[in-house]
This record gives C-alpha cells, sequence and structure tokens, in this order.
C-alpha cells in the first residue's frame, strides 16, 4: 500500500554533544536501498538525495501535514528525548503540526488512542507503540483509513516502514567493549553476564539481547552456558531490579558480573541489583544513550564502563522525514537502522563533570 524500498542506515558521527550531527544519511527519491555516509552501496546514478536527519521546507508539498504520534511514555529519558526532537523538527519545517498521544504500555490504550487520532484529522502517524501483540491491529486500522505511517522499532508494525538500531550489532558492540574491559581489569576470571530482554516487544527487541550475548561470547569464546544467565526486565527499570536480584541468587559472590539491558533505564535498575546483592567484582554497559543513562556513566565511573550512544534526540528529525516523504507520495526505505558509538566517560557526549 505504501511505498517502500528496501534498507538503509543512519550513521550520527557527534563530536561534542548529544545533538551534533556531523554525518547524516541520504535517502533516494528512487526508493532503492542505497545509502550511507560511511559505505554500503552507492546512490543510484539519477537519484536526487534528502538528508533524512536534517528536513527542511523543501518537503511541504501539501496544504497541511497533521501527523499523529503514539508514544508509550512521556517520561522515560529515551522516549522524551526522541519526542522533542520529533515535535521540534516539526516546528522547524513550519509546515507540520504533531498531535500525540501516550499510551503508558498499555496496548489497549494505544489502539484507543489510534480512533482519538483519527477523530483529530491526522494525515500521516508516527508509532512508538512498543507491544508487538497490539501493532497488528494498529497496523490494520492506518490502512484501513489510508493514512501513512513509519514506526520507531521497538516493536514493527506489519506493511509500513520502520526507523530501528540495528538491533543485534548494536547491542553486540556495546557487549564487546564491556567484556574486553573485563579481561583488562580482571585477566583470567570468566565472568557473568546478567542480560536483560524484554520479550513482548518481540523479535526485534529480543535480537538486542541476542546480540549482547554475541558480544560477550566473541571475547569469551569457551563462556560455560551457565555464565549466561537472561532476565525478564520488560521494559521497566523496577521489574528489571526485582528479577535481577533474584537471578543474582545463583551466582558466587567472588565472580564477576556484567550486566546489560535493552534500554538505559532497565541497566540501571538490573545495575542495582548486582550493588543491593553485595557483588565487589561488577561492571555494566548502558544502551541507548539517553540522559539517564549517560549519566549512570558519570556516576559510576569504576563500574559503568560506558553507554552505547544511539543520539535519541537525533531520531525525531529521520522520522518525521520519512513520514513526509510517504506523505508526499515518496518512496522511502523498508528499514532504516541508526547506528550509535561507545561513549565513555571521557568522551565529551557524556558531558561528565571532571
Amino acid at each position: 500500500m505504501f511505498n517502500q524500498g528496501k534498507r538503509s542506515t543512519v550513521r550520527f558521527g557527534k563530536v561534542a554533544a548529544p545533538l551534533v550531527l556531523t554525518a547524516g544519511i541520504v535517502a533516494f527519491g528512487t526508493g532503492a536501498g542505497a545509502t550511507t555516509v560511511a559505505g554500503h552501496r552507492a546512490a543510484p546514478a539519477k537519484a536526487v538525495a534528502t538528508d533524512l536527519t536534517h528536513p527542511t521546507k523543501a518537503l511541504c508539498k501539501l496544504k497541511a501535514y497533521k501527523i499523529g504520534y503514539d508514544v508509550f511514555s512521556d517520561s522515560q529519558p529515551f522516549a522524551v528525548q526522541l519526542s522533542n526532537g520529533l515535535k521540534a523538527a516539526a516546528k522547524s519545517v513550519g509546515c507540520a503540526t504533531i498531535v500525540e498521544t501516550v499510551d503508558n504500555m498499555n496496548g489497549t490504550t494505544a489502539i484507543a488512542n489510534i480512533h482519538t487520532l483519527f477523530n483529530e484529522g491526522i494525515n500521516g502517524f508516527v508509532d512508538f507503540q512498543v507491544l508487538q501483540a497490539f501493532q497488528p491491529a494498529i497496523s490494520k486500522l492506518l490502512k484501513g483509513q489510508k493514512i501513512p505511517a513509519v514506526t520507531v522499532v521497538g516493536a514493527t508494525l506489519p506493511g509500513f516502514p520502520q526507523v530501528g538500531l540495528d538491533p543485534f550489532n548494536t547491542e553486540k558492540a556495546g557487549a564487546t567493549y564491556m567484556a574486553q574491559q573485563e579481561k583488562k581489569r580482571f585477566p583470567g576470571q570468566i565472568p557473568y553476564f546478567v542480560g536483560g530482554a524484554e520479550p513482548a516487544s518481540g523479535a526485534a527487541v529480543l535480537a538486542r539481547y541476542k546480540g549482547a550475548v554475541a558480544g560477550i561470547k566473541s571475547v569469551f569464546p569457551g563462556i560455560p552456558a551457565s555464565h549466561i544467565i537472561e532476565v525478564n526486565t520488560n521494559g521497566v527499570d523496577t521489574t528489571a531490579y526485582t528479577n535481577t536480584l533474584s537471578a543474582l541468587s545463583a551466582v558466587p559472590k567472588s565472580a564477576v558480573v556484567m550486566v546489560q539491558a535493552v534500554n538505559d533505564e532497565d541497566t540501571g535498575g538490573m545495575y542495582k541489583a548486582v550493588v543491593a546483592r553485595g557483588f565487589t567484582k561488577y561492571l555494566a554497559e548502558g544502551y541507548g544513550g539517553d540522559s539517564y543513562g549517560l549519566n549512570q556513566v558519570c556516576l559510576y565511573p569504576t563500574h559503568y564502563v560506558g553507554d552505547y550512544d544511539l543520539n535519541p534526540a537525533g531520531w525525531g528529525p529521520v522520522l518525521l522525514s520519512l513520514v513526509m516523504m510517504e506523505m508526499n507520495g515518496q518512496k522511502v526505505p523498508a528499514v532504516t537502522n541508526i547506528t550509535g558509538t561507545e561513549v565513555t566517560r571521557t568522551n565529551p557526549i557524556a558531558a561528565c563533570k571532571k
């Protein structure tokens, strides 16, 4: 129904602060899956390039763009930064309005919100609902109204393009870095990896956990299966804390423990559980790069080795570009992956006080 090409990648090359973008992606009007500044396939010879990271008034082809936006939280830091980026991008182009609803991780509420947005007269939609089981129903409603949409993955929205984070490889990169630091700090000791997973969000989010495990195994190829412990965090920091506290009862107090979850807040909950259990040798790696995760790196420099930063504020402009292009009848990539960078305490992006 909607014009989709193949796949593209957005690379944010950030130098000094979370909102500085020194590299972006070009998407191509032909819809061919060619992209990135850092490589992969080159542009088709006659394509007209559009920088997804910096939407402009050139996208304003229609009289008005009233774009509905349902988000799982209005307080979780990654969601807040992404939402603010989306609304700021809409304000900058001048012709787009964002109508926001919040579902608080309740699928029934999310579906009700879609009906509310229809009544508001939206003609485009950005989806940041994170429970996979409810996405087919939302997709059906949007298709029934012939409303172009793009989703943040999280949970995929059947039949619509998605913006994600190359989940397996990005979390693998963060976990690999943490495992390398463990090897330096605790030579000769095989760690326990306690990894946070979020099965309710579907395969794309589960791929983050699987990537983390692959990263650990790349550094410790002979790690026993009993040293890899999956914890269902359910996307909630308090659940992450409770379930990790329980899982750690099987880990010897003399062991080295490493934790990483599918977002910064869940990782923080797991980290608190490790501290509460009284371990003395432990490391954590954040995942997301939101304000909470980066602050953890600053607060706990001995144990938080870093945060794999995906620049949440930078997602909003990409989402706005894609949905407006769809509304204009242009082809867009079926999958746009945003890659990140490892941020440690000494990186200016973390903005730690010296």
